[in-house]
């Protein structure tokens, strides 16, 4: 995701709702329809736009529900991902454990996997960089 927080701000309108919302003025050049962020949690928003117009809207989001919906998207990923791999590997150890020191564990390798996935992002936003 673009860092915009230095961009020039203008107003648009909601292709939706017709709602003044903002839009960094370097969007405008690849953003073709926008959407304010209630329009944009609505699916039937969706039934104004053709499908190849679907990759160039521009949708404004409050920052706090930008951070909110990634870390939902991001806790959602892990459990698909890793809760399998922990539990196929460690299956027979963690059926011996209480639950306490089972949530400890899972707990544990919630966070572990948090911190390598931020890290590997963080590498690969350095490398995008150069």
């Amino acid at each position: 995701m673009k860092d915009y927080t230095n961009s020039t701000i203008v107003k648009v309108k909601c292709d939706c709702c017709g709602k003044d919302i903002e839009c960094p003025e370097e969007m405008l050049k690849t953003s073709k329809k926008h959407l304010c962020y209630s329009c944009f949690q609505d699916p039937k928003s969706f039934k104004n736009f053709k499908h190849d117009e679907l990759k160039n809207v521009h949708v404004d989001m409050p920052l706090e529900e930008v951070t909110d919906d990634i870390a939902d998207n991001f806790a959602t990923m892990m459990v698909n991902e890793a809760f399998p791999k922990i539990w196929s590997e460690k299956k027979e150890d963690l059926k011996e454990l209480s639950k306490k020191d089972l949530s400890k564990e899972m707990f544990g390798a919630g966070v572990y996997f948090g911190i390598q996935a931020f890290m590997d992002s963080m590498q690969e936003e350095k490398k995008n960089k150069k």
